[in-house]
């Protein structure tokens, strides 16, 4: 995919979530079945870092059932980080940003990145974490390259051994959502300038109306991108929706 085209589809998205993100996180007031699934899985004492961490629900739920070190989420929407930060000051901070003497808390904070931008990474610095968590975050990104290198960027920043999963919205498998499929001709694209299992597709809610892009990420290319990023596939498994299956979820190791 030609740069151009990346960054268009890439300014498309942001402006979308920057108009709608606010009905998107009411919508979804809870983390869907496999997010609590993979949760489960995360055990006291660990570092976790989360892309795509919207206003921090993953965040709540993970810290209301696990004693973990620390967690990091990172978003590109400054009105859901600064959401996220507001509920974390009053659920896990004092005035004096320390615990209760009583409580085991876990240092919670959030931080705005861009995972299209080169730099990025420097975000984490040369932090480490035992668990990556990229929720509904890759079919967002365009470009199989970009996809991969940010898999990779990722790598980099995961403990030996730690544990790296992605969620991939499978929507052609709903005969309803693809009825939202919009020509690229919407955008002044040609289908020729975008990749396979690349789409356009319509959202509308509450008299809100808007468009993004989403790539259609199946197992076999995830596969190849955490080949790519040195990362080994230990799970693959569908969850979510109304058929239970609207999901791919990707665990991988490093």
């Amino acid at each position: 995919m030609e740069l151009t085209t990346a960054r268009q589809l890439a300014d498309l998205n942001r402006r979308f979530y920057a108009d709608h993100a606010a009905a998107f996180a009411y919508a979804r007031s809870t983390p869907q079945p496999g997010i609590q699934r993979i949760l489960t899985r995360i055990s006291s004492g660990v570092d976790v870092l989360e892309i795509g961490c919207g206003d921090g629900k993953v965040a709540r739920a993970l810290t209301d059932n696990t004693h973990i070190g620390s967690y990091l989420g990172l978003d590109l929407d400054e009105t859901m980080i600064e959401k996220a930060r507001q509920v974390a000051s009053g659920r896990w901070q004092v005035k004096d940003n320390l615990p209760p003497a009583t409580s085991h808390l876990p240092p919670i904070s959030f931080a705005m990145a861009d995972l299209t931008s080169l730099d990025w990474p420097q975000t984490l610095g040369a932090r480490t974490f035992d668990w990556i968590l990229a929720f509904s975050v890759f079919h967002h990104l365009p470009g199989f390259e970009t996809r991969a290198q940010i898999l990779r960027d990722l790598a980099g920043h995961l403990a030996p051994g730690g544990t790296c999963v992605m969620s991939n919205w499978q929507f052609t498998r709903s005969e309803r959502l693809t009825q939202r499929i919009v020509p690229w001709s919407a955008l002044n694209l040609l289908a020729s300038a975008v990749e396979p299992n690349d789409y356009l597709i319509s959202w509308e809610r509450n008299n809100q109306h808007g468009l993004r892009y989403i790539h259609v990420l199946e197992e076999a290319e995830a596969r190849q991108i955490a080949a790519v990023a040195g990362l080994e596939v230990v799970e693959v498994f569908r969850s979510d929706g109304v058929s239970g299956d609207l999901a791919d979820y990707v665990v991988m190791k490093r």
